[in-house]
């Protein structure tokens, strides 16, 4: 008798459960973006957000995902979609929808007993596990060491899915991150929205995002991306991982702005976020 070593086994599973899953999904799988609605309990801890609460927030999707299905997060985690060796997590999310709420400080008070967040996903399959895991787990605490808020989840809705036409107006509900390579010194150089690279670097982005989620290189035929401010980018300064060894300081931009291009990479930004790191809260907009 040959014996198969329970390695090799697993991996010929997941190269017969990779090859379904990019098949399938293209076929019967739509893209979702969902709305949910937050209770703030404030009898328990509280209502004193940290205002960079963005990394807390992913690690808490992060753990909706490993509940659905503890494979498929971790390797979303570890790997995400890649192209060009690149890793992409093809989420985003907004900001905290807050009807009132006061800042001081570093610290974000919300006064309102009810607050929003959007949701927004390109990996199909994640959002079958995103939704059962949201039902299970209905209660949730984010903040850091010094404040934390509990919330509960008192309603999901799925939004209606957009028409995309190649010329469209959005509106940044979580700012939008750009930076390139120094490859001088080092490093990353933050690239404001009113840059001429400005255009060149979400195409790029974009292209990457389809390649890495598509398993295919977009059409060459299709026009490039361009990015038409409609309003003054306010900047943003996010810490990341605050008070760790691993904190970074990046500055991301919130503004309104039309885009040109074809339909297919407008959609995947819309889905997926634009600029880079869309799955620790960046890139998300509305129409």
């Amino acid at each position: 008798m040959v014996k198969i070593s329970s390695h090799k086994i697993f991996f010929v599973i997941m190269l017969i459960v990779n090859d379904f899953y990019f098949n399938f999904r293209g076929k019967y799988c739509e893209k979702m973006r969902f709305e949910i609605k937050l209770s703030v309990n404030k009898a328990k801890r509280g209502s004193v957000l940290p205002m960079n609460y963005q990394y807390e927030l992913s690690s808490w999707i992060y753990k909706v995902l490993n509940e659905g299905d503890l494979l498929f997060a971790s390797w979303l985690h570890d790997h995400g979609y890649k192209a060009l060796n690149k890793p992409f997590k093809l989420f985003t999310f907004s900001n905290f929808f807050i009807p009132d709420y006061r800042i001081t400080g570093d610290r974000l008070e919300i006064k309102s007993d009810n607050i929003n967040l959007i949701l927004s996903f390109l990996p199909d399959e994640a959002i079958t596990h995103f939704i059962t895991g949201l039902f299970r787990e209905r209660h949730f605490m984010i903040g850091d060491k010094k404040s934390q808020v509990a919330f509960e989840i008192t309603q999901v809705s799925a939004l209606k899915n957009p028409e995309f036409d190649e010329k469209m107006v959005f509106r940044t509900i979580s700012p939008i991150f750009v930076s390139v390579l120094d490859l001088i010194k080092g490093g990353q150089i933050y690239i404001s929205p009113e840059s001429d690279k400005y255009s060149e670097q979400i195409h790029q982005n974009l292209q990457d995002k389809y390649e890495a989620f598509n398993n295919r290189k977009p059409d060459p035929e299709w026009p490039k991306t361009q990015i038409r401010l409609l309003s003054k980018p306010k900047s943003k300064l996010i810490v990341i991982k605050a008070g760790t060894p691993e904190m970074s300081r990046l500055k991301a931009y919130n503004f309104t702005f039309e885009i040109s291009g074809s339909r297919e990479l407008i959609g995947t930004g819309y889905w997926g976020g634009f600029g880079k790191l869309g799955s620790q809260g960046f890139g998300c907009v509305e129409m």
